[in-house]
């Protein structure tokens, strides 16, 4: 579970509690690895484009910007202004798919 902490001020609300967990997580290791890209290793960039220890070590002193965090992992909103859903239907692929197989030799 995360804590909130200085360095996620910003995030609180914005990311999912995953992503928050993973820096959790990965913020623990800043002090061993700090800046240091060969001990960081950037799994957590490559694997889940969540900023790793060599980044998150930039941050010790501020906040973490919501903009290196992917926006896989912002929440999601669910007002739907401006949203609208098309009527959707299957009628004429299922015309297009009887006629060719109509047209089968079997």
């Amino acid at each position: 579970m995360f804590i909130k902490l200085p360095y996620t001020k910003q995030l609180l609300g914005m990311v999912s509690r995953y992503a928050l967990n993973q820096i959790t997580a990965e913020y623990k290791r800043v002090s061993y690895a700090g800046i240091d890209n060969s001990r960081c290793g950037c799994v957590m960039r490559t694997t889940y484009d969540l900023p790793c220890v060599c980044e998150l070590a930039r941050y010790v002193f501020g906040s973490i910007p919501l903009g290196v965090i992917h926006m896989f992992w912002w929440r999601l909103s669910f007002s739907d202004q401006g949203l609208f859903e098309p009527e959707v239907s299957i009628t004429e692929e299922m015309e297009t798919i009887s006629k060719q197989f109509q047209e089968l030799d079997v």
